[in-house]
């Protein structure tokens, strides 16, 4: 006891508004952070097949022969590179024997080729390390309408990539 006869705490009360102000605040926040995590998500995506193009590209002109990135399974029409890829000799290459392997892991993402490389499953560089194909675009999207926005990854005739937004579900 103190010494007017009060003890010090907190009233049930207190408690209960304090954790009404935290069931709000999480309210809030937790699609916050899945807005988030899915953006990470998109931009791991973006970047493992910025490396692959890049590699493919540089391991064509180191070896002095034609290099090709491989889909693993573009049987999805609008998802053909989503399951993952491949750096492989060869063209058209096969992901039996690969220098590597890319692709994301797990998540709701999907990579769909459009323009030029719509329906493709494979890239493939020459000695020189030029894009032996047709300008296009790769879209990576959230699976979620509500997922946008999204980034296009296009592919130059010399094989460079450049990276702009992309909104998925207009």
């Amino acid at each position: 006891m103190t010494a007017l006869g009060h003890e010090t705490g907190f009233t049930v009360l207190e408690m209960l508004v304090a954790l009404a102000i935290v069931a709000v605040m999480m309210t809030f926040a937790i699609p916050a952070f899945n807005d988030f995590t899915l953006q990470r998500q998109i931009g791991a995506s973006v970047n493992s097949l910025i490396t692959a193009v890049n590699y493919a590209r540089n391991e064509a002109a180191r070896s002095g022969s034609v290099v090709t990135l491989q889909a693993i399974d573009a049987s999805e029409n609008n998802n053909e590179w989503g399951p993952g890829y491949c750096v492989t000799t060869g063209d058209p290459g096969h992901c039996n024997n690969p220098l590597s392997m890319f692709g994301r892991e797990g998540g709701a993402i999907t990579v769909d080729a459009s323009e030029g490389l719509n329906g493709v499953d494979s890239m493939s560089f020459n000695s020189r390390g030029i894009f032996l194909g047709t300008v296009g675009t790769f879209e990576i999207c959230g699976e979620d309408v509500d997922s946008d926005p999204g980034r296009v990854l296009r592919i130059s005739q010399i094989g460079r990539a450049s990276v702009g937004e992309l909104i998925c579900f207009p």
